[in-house]
């Protein structure tokens, strides 16, 4: 038995699996559970047990359980079914223990000696780049007699096409849709992503909703080399004498049709089709006994409420704030001295059209010339950037040692993107605050002694400024992008347009990380960031005053117009409503506004861009701007960095 952290010939460690494992009342196959993850070729980093409130003498066992591998055991006040104690142990996995990948399964569940080890080779060996592996790994899963389960049974992907079905011949996989929670490996960032299960679902097709949501836009893969029993009482599928547990299936069922944007439409009707069929096999199979037809009208009945919020299932048995079951001492370390400043870390990305003087600028304005500097500054080179940036580099590097300053510099082989590059900086930051900053714009003296404070005593998880707009040579002030401070503002203005100026965010990087870090969305990674931080409930602000002098020129002014930026704007549009954060009237209407501005003119985009969230100005720039007494308040809407 290894560990999957690194492999028997020493290569690089590979990524922190967690398991996750639902028991209650089954004692018996709970050992047989345990047993099989602990005897693996590669085994996880930790075991999350969540016990839903058992009552067959499994909390007397587990206490007394003498296990090879760490266990964290997650006792429920009640029984919430597998659909509440997945939710839980899957955000204890993600957040509690840092999971890379989650490996989930019920305590009917029995994985065999390669079950692990085939999951991670596929996942690993599907592409180079972790953003591009598959949102989840299925097992094939057998009966206990070694048959195919039909209950766990999966469909190669509808439309997979030549690409996706190639990556998954190639790691002896093939593309599906959906998986069960019976040894299902999950990309953590994805999850990150896509938030939670629905607990309310309590049993049955929690996993559909999940696995459908994760894989929506992304590749997923069942590999037939990774195999685990499924020791369920009878060999068949839910059409096999449900009892009451139909109504679950009725109810859970029309809420993935009508209350979850994890199917296309298309797919809703296809997936519809096939639901109504398995409801008449069971109809027919069993008859339409009193209790079938209870089940079916009340579960018909109950999915027209939409299922309750995942605080309020939990409430009471976890803690989904604190990651834990109430009263729990949670992990961390100890605060910081009262009265100590606290420290952050300094982000800044670099790519190869960045120039060397403006980049020594962005970088001295935001270190040693701030009252409150950063205590290590991280510099991503997203590929490549020629030598004369080379140069300018290693001079700011021996500037920056000869100054007490850490500064690590992260070279990424090829040019990849904003968003990738903002990820692989932000795993290169070591402290809990982490302030964003590009590599040509200049950082006023006392942007991080105003913003540090107010993320560091928790008051808020992300927060933002006003910004000097200035032209190429910072010379002029030409405008000033106001924003908005007060909260619910914040969250109305963010359906139409970004709330935050990008450039001038500081954060906390747990909260980051939380929601699954930058993601590809382009020309808007920043606003679909803080869109899902503030549905996952992370507290966004912004500090009236310009702390930042963003250099507008005329290249940033015509990358925002034309049809390029048209196709982004509806992309972005799509995703919006596709994600449910805007209503459809909401998408009608911005795709009309915005889709119209991105095809105004340079110089009558300019204009009302100005009218609409800034006020002109003038004078001079760079650091002898003075700025305004005290915080202020500001009304306005936040820039659109889209």
């Amino acid at each position: 038995m290894r560990s999957n952290r690194a492999s028997d010939r020493g290569a690089q460690p590979r990524p922190r699996v967690v398991a996750v494992v639902v028991t209650y009342n089954r004692l018996g196959l709970l050992e047989k559970t345990l047993s099989g993850i602990a005897s693996g070729s590669s085994v996880p980093e930790r075991v999350v047990l969540v016990d839903n409130a058992s009552t067959d003498g499994t909390a007397a066992f587990l206490r007394d359980l003498d296990y090879p591998l760490p266990l964290d055991v997650v006792r429920l006040g009640e029984n919430l079914g597998g659909a509440g104690g997945f939710t839980a142990g899957i955000d204890r996995a993600l957040h509690a223990h840092g999971a890379d990948l989650v490996w989930v399964m019920d305590d009917d569940t029995e994985p065999l000696e390669q079950t692990l080890e085939a999951s991670l080779a596929a996942w690993e060996g599907y592409a180079a780049d972790p953003a591009d592996r598959p949102a989840f790994v299925a097992s094939r899963v057998v009966w206990s007699d070694g048959r195919e389960h039909p209950m766990n049974s999966m469909i190669e992907r509808i439309g997979a096409g030549s690409r996706r079905r190639r990556l998954a011949a190639a790691v002896g996989a093939r593309s599906v849709r959906s998986g069960s929670f019976v040894s299902l490996l999950m990309d953590g960032a994805a999850m990150r992503r896509a938030g939670l299960p629905h607990a309310d679902y309590f049993i049955w097709n929690d996993d559909f909703e999940y696995s459908t949501r994760l894989a929506r836009h992304a590749d997923a893969l069942e590999v037939p080399g990774s195999v685990v029993a499924h020791h369920t009482k009878t060999f068949g599928t839910t059409d096999a004498a449900p009892g009451p547990r139909f109504y679950y299936d009725v109810r859970n069922k029309l809420w993935v049709f009508t209350r979850s944007r994890s199917l296309a439409p298309w797919e809703k009707v296809l997936y519809g089709g096939a639901t109504a069929r398995l409801w008449w096999r069971t109809v027919r199979r069993n008859g339409l006994t009193p209790q079938l037809r209870d089940c079916l009208l009340r579960g018909v009945r109950d999915a027209l409420r939409p299922p309750r919020p995942n605080d309020v299932v939990l409430a009471g048995s976890y803690d989904l704030a604190a990651h834990g079951v109430p009263g729990e001492v949670p992990a961390g370390g100890a605060a910081a001295d009262a009265g100590e400043p606290p420290a952050f870390s300094l982000l800044m990305p670099v790519y190869s059209r960045d120039r060397p003087g403006q980049l020594r600028a962005a970088l001295a304005s935001s270190t040693w010339e701030q009252t409150l500097p950063p205590a290590e500054a991280v510099l991503v080179l997203d590929g490549p950037v020629g030598p004369e940036l080379d140069a300018e580099i290693a001079s700011l590097e021996d500037e920056a040692a000869g100054r007490g300053l850490p500064l690590t510099v992260l070279r990424l082989p090829e040019h990849r993107g904003l968003p990738a590059a903002l990820n692989a900086g932000l795993e290169r930051c070591t402290l809990p605050i982490v302030a964003r900053a590009d590599a040509d714009d200049v950082s006023l003296p006392s942007r991080f002694a105003r913003q540090i404070p107010l993320v560091a005593d928790g008051f808020l998880d992300v927060l933002g400024s006003a910004m000097y707009e200035a032209g190429e040579d910072l010379g002029t002030v030409q405008a000033v992008r106001r924003v908005e401070t007060e909260p619910a503002r914040i969250r109305s203005i963010a359906r139409g347009r970004n709330p935050l100026c990008h450039p001038s965010v500081v954060f906390r990087a747990d909260a980051v990380r939380e929601v699954g870090g930058y993601q590809e969305v382009p020309g808007a990674e920043d606003y679909d960031l803080w869109i899902r931080m503030m549905r996952a409930g992370h507290r966004i602000g912004n500090i009236a005053e310009p702390l930042v002098i963003y250099r507008a020129g005329s290249g940033a002014w015509r990358r925002r117009g034309g049809l390029g930026a048209l196709r982004r704007e509806l992309s972005l549009q799509r995703h919006l409503r596709e994600t449910g954060f805007v209503s459809r009237p909401r998408w009608a209407r911005n795709v009309l506004v915005r889709g119209l501005y991105r095809l105004v003119p340079t110089a009558g985009r300019i204009e009302a861009y100005r009218r609409l969230v800034g006020s002109r100005g003038a004078g001079a720039a760079g650091p002898g701007v003075p700025e305004p007494p005290g915080p202020g308040r500001a009304s306005g809407a936040g820039e659109d960095r889209a």
